[in-house]
């Protein structure tokens, strides 16, 4: 008797359930699936492991760029590495790095910014090793262009991936129970794919708006420390050194800062009418 009563118990909840999610308008789920499964909540609060991987990236793609300097002619002095790494140095490449990410109003996203800037010097690397290698070649505007697009390119790819594995989460989760109709599911899924679709370009412009601020960033700090500061912005088409006077510091700093901000409040604009619409 009892093992029966607990059968009738169980299929009468269960058709209960189906009947409440099914009376329901798929429109009750709908900010439910964007959260968990848009990436744009992945994206704009990222976890601390992805910001590390992000700007783990960069820097590799910094020392790989750094190889272009051994078509150079042109000698540069060794790199001296216990004495540029100074607490001013990083901490002052850092600072100058969040505060460009100040508008996103995100913390994650400022501490990205902040280790970006420092680790664009890791095309110093292999001339700090020893290699007769021409130094700061990360430091030009080809590899700014080009970083920034492989950035938000990978970044777009790794939430995408996290926003899958969430949708598909919660698909298996709507689709296990066999007692919801079909057309749910096909809600879901619809949903899942145009929020993916749409949040992918969102995601790729943020990282290349964020890695194009950073380096902008970690140029406007070594001017302001150096009154003599050169670069090979040119390289690896001229390696030949441009120097930007002191003066332009704190106006590069802000240019950066005036990008993050412009382009967030444009896209927050373009969110809000998608929303509305």
């Amino acid at each position: 008797m009892i093992p029966e009563a607990i059968k009738i118990s169980r299929k009468f909840w269960l058709q209960e359930v189906k009947k409440l999610i099914i009376s329901l308008n798929f429109e009750t789920f709908e900010p439910n699936i964007d959260m968990l499964a848009g990436l744009r909540i992945a994206s704009k609060s990222p976890q601390l492991t992805t910001v590390f991987l992000i700007a783990s990236i960069f820097g590799a793609l910094a020392f790989l760029y750094s190889f272009f300097g051994l078509l150079s002619n042109q000698t540069t002095p060794r790199f001296d590495t216990f004495g540029s790494l100074t607490p001013q140095e990083i901490g002052g490449h850092f600072l100058f790095g969040y505060i460009v990410a100040l508008p996103t109003r995100n913390l994650k996203i400022g501490v990205l910014a902040g280790l970006m800037a420092l680790a664009i010097d890791a095309d110093h690397v292999l001339n700090a090793a020893g290699t007769d290698v021409q130094g700061r070649i990360s430091h030009s505007v080809s590899f700014a262009i080009l970083s920034s697009v492989l950035i938000g390119l990978i970044a777009s790819q790794i939430f995408r991936k996290i926003a899958h594995q969430n949708s598909t989460t919660i698909a298996s989760v709507v689709a296990s129970s066999g007692k919801i109709e079909k057309k749910i599911v096909d809600n879901v899924n619809n949903r899942q794919n145009s929020l993916l679709l749409t949040e992918k370009n969102s995601v790729f412009y943020q990282f290349l708006v964020i890695t194009l601020a950073a380096y902008m960033s970690h140029i406007a700090y070594d001017v302001f420390v150096d009154t003599r500061a050169n670069f090979p912005l040119l390289a690896p088409l001229n390696f030949s050194d441009v120097f930007i006077p002191h003066i332009y510091a704190l106006p590069i700093e802000g240019a950066a800062i005036l990008l993050v901000y412009f382009w967030y409040r444009i896209n927050s604009k373009r969110t809000f009418s998608n929303q509305s619409g």
